[in-house]
């Protein structure tokens, strides 16, 4: 009987554990957008003995001070004259950080990039206060209307050592090859003394440095195609080689340091590499017909095939990566803006999405859990 008793004692301590597993509250995963207590900004409103609207009111400001300090306006903004309100939103988790950023409006010009971008900082540098909602913190949805206006821009730039106008009163003349810059380099300009079984084709973008005594300098080099060293260096020693064959841009009637900016194209002259020009042409055409088309928003899904195509064509040119990168990244297709941006980087050593990198390109499993 000892064993059936000592059984019987012990059943109702597995019960007891058995109540305690059951009784676990699952977890809320409900994305607020009216709560008990919105989500704030860390600020020093906190310490204010005030109503939660007061340090909510105040901490906007704070906000709104962060995000401007790091929100740029963009170049293509300010050359096209674009300004207006760029909305982004997020959600900020129960622990306090910024999750899921995204833009909802977006005027153009890159202005909408450059808020998602302040956010996306902002994602790794802050930690908010939650929302609440019953006395216990929620996840909460953070609409940002964040304002772009035109201001006075100064006519320069600082690049290292060198003061480079960009806003001329007469531009930088080329008095060599009839006035054409094109021609120059398509006379001097050589494909590299090197086997072409490979069939290397691509572009390069060479930005000039004009100085006001007519030297030539290689500000910048982009290499879209990860051509090498070789083809690099070739375009390097014939944009220096320009050298006297300039005149100087003015800038309210002085001579001033001033940026060029050249592409070049490299292509085989081997018969056998006569198919990779083709499908390079073809790709080109391509590219240039769906820019036209996702300008259009009922045209995006056209726009997009025509570039899928290209792509496949010509896999690893950076370019092609970059324009339907963006263009994914602007319709919120954050896996494919990933694959193709992440590669553009890798192929062009490019840093213009570093900041954005990090965020769309979150593990699939973290996105799953979050949704």
């Amino acid at each position: 009987m000892k064993p059936f008793l000592f059984l019987l004692l012990l059943l109702p301590f597995l019960a007891i554990g058995q109540d305690t597993t059951a009784s676990k509250a699952p977890r809320d995963t409900t994305i607020y957008t009216f709560v008990d207590e919105a989500a704030r900004f860390p600020s020093p409103c906190e310490r204010y003995d005030t109503t939660a609207a007061a340090k909510f009111e105040c901490s906007q400001q704070y906000l709104l001070d962060y995000v401007y300090q790091r929100a740029l306006y963009p170049a293509e903004a300010r050359e096209q004259g674009i300004s207006g309100t760029a909305v982004v939103a997020f959600i900020v988790e129960p622990n306090g950080m910024v999750n899921r950023p995204e833009i909802l409006r977006d005027p153009g010009g890159g202005i909408g990039l450059s808020a998602l971008r302040s956010v996306v900082g902002m994602a790794r540098e802050v930690l908010w206060r939650p929302a609440f909602q019953d006395g216990k913190p929620v996840r909460y949805r953070v609409v940002l209307p964040l304002r772009f206006r035109l201001e006075e821009p100064k006519p320069y730039v600082i690049i290292g050592r060198d003061t480079v106008y960009t806003e001329l009163t007469k531009g930088v003349t080329f008095t060599g090859e009839e006035g054409s810059v094109a021609a120059y380099f398509d006379k001097y300009l050589t494909y590299p003394d090197i086997p072409q079984d490979s069939c290397a084709t691509g572009q390069l973008d060479v930005q000039l440095l004009i100085k006001p005594n007519g030297m030539v300098e290689v500000n910048d080099i982009i290499d879209y195609n990860d051509l090498g060293l070789a083809f690099t260096s070739k375009a390097i020693d014939v944009a220096t080689g320009s050298y006297g064959k300039w005149i100087a841009a003015e800038y309210e009637g002085r001579k001033v340091a001033s940026a060029y900016d050249v592409s070049v194209t490299y292509a085989p002259t081997d018969p056998g590499c006569q198919y990779v020009l083709n499908n390079y042409n073809e790709a080109l055409n391509l590219m240039q017909e769906a820019q036209g088309l996702v300008r259009d928003s009922t045209k995006v899904g056209e726009g997009l095939a025509k570039m899928d195509r290209a792509v496949e064509l010509f896999p690893r040119d950076g370019r092609f990566r970059i324009l339907r990168g963006q263009v994914r990244l602007d319709n919120n297709q954050l896996t494919g803006a990933c694959e193709d941006l992440r590669l553009a980087k890798q192929i062009a050593l490019i840093d213009w999405y570093d900041s954005v990198l990090p965020l769309i390109c979150r593990a699939p499993a973290a996105q799953t859990e979050e949704n």
